[in-house]
């Protein structure tokens, strides 16, 4: 179909180029026999400037054609006149200039518009031009992504208004309030409603072109939204079954620990007392551990967000009993994108300075943007971490050899892969370093 308007559309432009050319021959002609040599040779302009912008391949041919006849035709009427010989080879480079830079400037912009065109119709986005109109928006283009996204094929969208296929009217008046013409719109959610009246989300970009049209762009999110929701049920069951799990625990360890005190009364042999002593610490053991997860219950469940630092770190420290001990954040206009359990990550790098530091009277909190992201300090003045120990503190060890707090510190950063390692001289004080990936902060 495009193969054969293409043939009938360059027979037609070919028919317009030769009839152009006849015409300002037999005018040009007919102006020698009258004497008239200074205004009709303009009309050679029309077949140029049309042979070049359609064909502009063979334009600067065509020009240089076009002109030599057009010597050969001046030549014999001349008459040895020097002034109309000069006035025609001066018209000669005209033409054939004009007829070059036409056919360079045609070649440019055939070149961009078949870029437009690839982008357009090979992009995995539904791509739509939409004439926002008074009455109703109405689709102009639209590539097959976008066509198929809507369950129907290009041809039968033009002129169809886009408000048709959404699911709330009023979001295309939210958007089209969203897209002025110095600001273009990224990440608009919506749902469109499909001429089957299936509903599909998406998530919707869009600008506007300078003559006032919007290019809107739509990627289908359905199947994305269906696994996070399905993810979010998962975990929100995930996290009940938590709960059930640590209260059965804690009622279970409540008991058992009501029962060694009640056999620590009625028994006074030493062994059997060190044995009940034992198993009230084996007991104390899994409590401390249950509660912990309490404080960690909602790890995972509810998204990202950016936060800011500064203000992540004032909360803290005002929850904790720091005598003696100075914090002082340096991290004003920063902001991470993290886990809703950030503030658990500095309030346990926090206490575990102040219960492990011994002497420490300063906890300084600084950050360095780096080539490869940036890089979040949490100095302290202590006695710092041995060098057999600095990875052995983010360890969990089923034993009870190490401490839970760290080592959900680390899971707590992973999720928006950030890092977490301890790089301080021991002896000199603690240094915990936070590696934040390139897209994972931004100062504001």
């Amino acid at each position: 179909m495009r193969s054969e308007r293409r043939s009938a559309g360059g027979d037609a432009r070919s028919l317009l180029v030769a009839a152009s050319v006849i015409v300002a021959f037999a005018a040009n002609a007919a102006g020698l026999f009258l004497g008239i040599t200074s205004i009709l040779p303009h009309l050679f302009y029309l077949p140029i400037v049309l042979a070049a912008y359609w064909f502009p391949r063979r334009g600067t041919a065509f020009s240089l054609a076009l002109s030599l006849g057009y010597l050969m035709m001046t030549l014999p009427f001349s008459g040895g006149d020097a002034g109309l010989i000069v006035a025609t080879l001066a018209r000669i480079v005209v033409f054939v200039a004009i007829g070059a830079i036409v056919s360079l400037l045609s070649l440019r912009l055939r070149e961009q518009e078949q870029r437009y065109r690839g982008v357009f119709d090979n992009s995995e986005a539904g791509i739509f031009i939409v004439a926002p109109e008074n009455a109703a928006p109405r689709i102009e283009e639209v590539n097959y992504v976008g066509a198929a996204l809507l369950g129907s094929v290009a041809k039968d969208l033009i002129g169809e208004p886009i408000t048709r296929f959404l699911d709330d009217p009023g979001a295309w008046r939210d958007f089209q309030v969203e897209v002025r013409p110095d600001k273009a719109v990224y990440g608009y959610e919506t749902t469109l409603r499909r001429l089957d009246g299936v509903a599909v989300q998406v998530i919707a970009s869009g600008g506007r072109l300078p003559d006032g049209r919007i290019i809107l762009t739509l990627v289908d999110i359905t199947a994305r939204k269906s696994a996070e929701d399905a993810l979010r049920q998962a975990n929100t069951k995930l996290n009940m079954m938590g709960r059930l799990t640590r209260n059965d625990l804690m009622s279970a360890v409540s008991a058992l620990l009501r029962r060694i005190n009640e056999g620590m009364s009625e028994f006074d042999d030493p062994a059997v007392r060190r044995y009940l002593e034992s198993l009230e610490e084996d007991a104390r053991f899994v409590q401390r551990r249950v509660e912990i997860t309490r404080d960690y219950q909602d790890l995972g469940l509810r998204p990202p967000d950016w936060q800011p630092l500064q203000k992540v770190i004032q909360e803290v420290t005002s929850c904790l009993l720091l005598p003696g001990i100075s914090v002082r954040p340096w991290v004003e206009r920063l902001e991470v994108f993290a886990d809703p359990l950030l503030d658990r990550v500095f309030f346990n790098l926090i206490e575990n300075s102040a219960r492990h530091g011994k002497a420490v009277s300063e906890i300084v909190i600084t950050y360095q943007i780096q080539d490869d992201g940036l890089v979040i300090y949490v100095d302290d003045d202590g006695v710092g971490v041995p060098e057999a120990e600095k990875e052995k503190i983010f360890e969990y060890h089923v034993d009870g050899g190490g401490g839970l707090g760290l080592f959900f510190v680390r899971e707590i950063l992973s999720i928006t892969n950030m890092t977490i390692r301890e790089t301080g001289r021991p002896g000199e004080g603690a240094r915990f370093e936070i590696h934040v990936p390139s897209n994972g902060y931004r100062i504001v």
